[in-house]
């Protein structure tokens, strides 16, 4: 998983005002903010951003499940929305994706996989760590739990089947520590 200091420096990456630099800061506090998976977030929609939560239609297994969504997150997706307005102000948008490509077409996996990627390898992250979006829903998950997040709670916003799939990243988190405290 990514340390605090990465988890800022990679979200940090992305600080132009340009449509893709937006795009890509609004994507990087959603991963790391709400440890949606990436097929999740590419097929969001706009009708599933509400004031403090996000409503993911098609989970895992095709369920339904709701995600808290902080005031910073929220300041970033209303600062994309603005921006793609603006982008695509000229041109008619055919789909409903929150994030779109800079032709306004959904993003696919591999757009997302750069963009984690990218930002971890310019801000030098660990090269032992896979920057992916799946290492930022593990550092979610773990960040939870160290900050007092029960199991149970914790399996609600993944969207685990079942707690023994949760209770791996509370491995993960005493095994980080012993090492750190060793």
């Amino acid at each position: 998983t990514f340390s605090n200091d990465e988890v800022h420096q990679m979200v940090n990456y992305y600080s132009g005002h340009d449509y893709l630099s937006v795009r890509n800061k609004a994507i990087m506090c959603l991963l790391f903010d709400t440890g949606m998976r990436l097929n999740e977030i590419i097929t969001l929609t706009d009708d599933c951003i509400y004031n403090d939560y996000i409503l993911i239609k098609h989970g895992k297994g095709d369920k339904e499940r709701v995600v808290p969504k902080s005031p910073y997150l929220s300041k970033w997706l209303f600062k994309y929305n603005t921006t793609k307005k603006s982008y695509f102000s000229d041109r008619v948008i055919k789909y409903a994706n929150v994030f779109l490509s800079k032709n306004g077409k959904p993003l696919t996996h591999e757009a997302i996989e750069r963009a984690v990627r990218t930002a971890g390898k310019e801000c030098g992250v660990n090269s032992s760590i896979r920057c992916s979006p799946h290492t930022c829903r593990h550092t979610f998950a773990q960040m939870q739990l160290k900050n007092g997040l029960d199991i149970y709670s914790l399996q609600r916003i993944m969207g685990h089947e079942s707690i023994s799939i949760t209770q791996r990243y509370l491995e993960g988190i005493k095994n980080s520590d012993v090492i750190k405290a060793g």
